[in-house]
């Protein structure tokens, strides 16, 4: 797996930049955390940091656009980036 970033803007009002990379693989599309530990060691920036936004897949080509936001600090990236919904158990919901 190759990650190339193509730019760098700064954004100090939200305290974050914004990256955009090109990605290129061998078998299926990375997830987000196998994209976030493989931009994180490019930029030397701790995981925590990052929130991956978009993986944009080009059909039927082993490669993809990324677009992620690298935070100046935790409790910023907390404030700022949406919620992720938790997934529910549908097994236990079945034993009641």
């Amino acid at each position: 797996m190759e990650l190339n970033v193509t730019s760098t803007k700064e954004e100090p009002l939200l305290s974050r930049r914004l990256i955009k990379a090109n990605l290129e693989f061998e078998k299926s599309t990375p997830s987000y955390a196998e994209v976030t530990a493989l931009l994180a060691g490019n930029l030397k920036a701790d995981e925590k940091l990052i929130a991956i936004r978009h993986i944009y897949n080009s059909f039927g080509a082993k490669k993809a656009d990324v677009t992620a936001y690298v935070y100046s600090d935790e409790s910023r990236k907390q404030f700022i980036e949406p919620k992720r919904k938790e997934k529910k158990d549908k097994t236990a919901e079945k034993k009641e």
